[in-house]
């Protein structure tokens, strides 16, 4: 190997090498009461009466699809999955998504249990979240913190001030 080689070889990092890498669950998780799913179906069946009696059935099959949604994501344990930091980008279950792709990041709590909360450019997924061991965040803000911004306090959209408002005022289980 001659010394332009070698040079190059040292200025430029191994794009396939792995910065950081972890498993983890797919998603946070907490297993639900059988009053978490007593209360989505009495909560469904009260707004299908109403549109039922308002002639929007179409709404019906929304509603339906809806606590569908919610009785699988909350049944379904999570999967475990390997994250990792690369050179080039964050691989999030096997899917690189390049430093280009992504904007922010920030750490969450839910359920005792700490997520990496990256924010991406895409409309359709504008977040990557990851389960992470509580020990592993300093060295991950270290890490990131070349590539992204971190970001102390997320901003919150609407929506999700909707949903933290709705979750005080109509809790879907008891809080024991």
């Amino acid at each position: 190997m001659d010394k332009s080689n070698e040079k190059y070889l040292s200025e430029h990092p191994d794009l396939n090498q792995t910065l950081f890498s972890w498993k983890s669950p797919s998603h946070p998780y907490k297993k639900r009461s059988r009053i978490f799913y007593q209360t989505v179906a009495a909560f469904s069946f009260l707004m299908i009466v109403i549109v039922f009696f308002l002639h929007e059935f179409l709404l019906i099959g929304v509603i339906l699809s809806v606590a569908f949604v919610v009785y699988v994501i909350s049944s379904v344990p999570p999967v475990e999955i390997e994250h990792k930091i690369l050179p080039i980008g964050f691989d999030n279950a096997g899917r690189v998504f390049r430093w280009q792709e992504l904007s922010s990041f920030w750490f969450d709590k839910r359920w005792n249990q700490d997520i990496l909360v990256i924010q991406t450019h895409y409309a359709l997924q504008p977040q990557l979240q990851a389960v992470i061991v509580e020990k592993t965040q300093e060295k991950l803000k270290n890490l990131l913190g070349k590539y992204l911004l971190y970001v102390e306090k997320p901003p919150k959209i609407t929506v999700d001030k909707m949903t933290d408002w709705m979750m005080e005022k109509i809790p879907l289980e008891s809080a024991s």
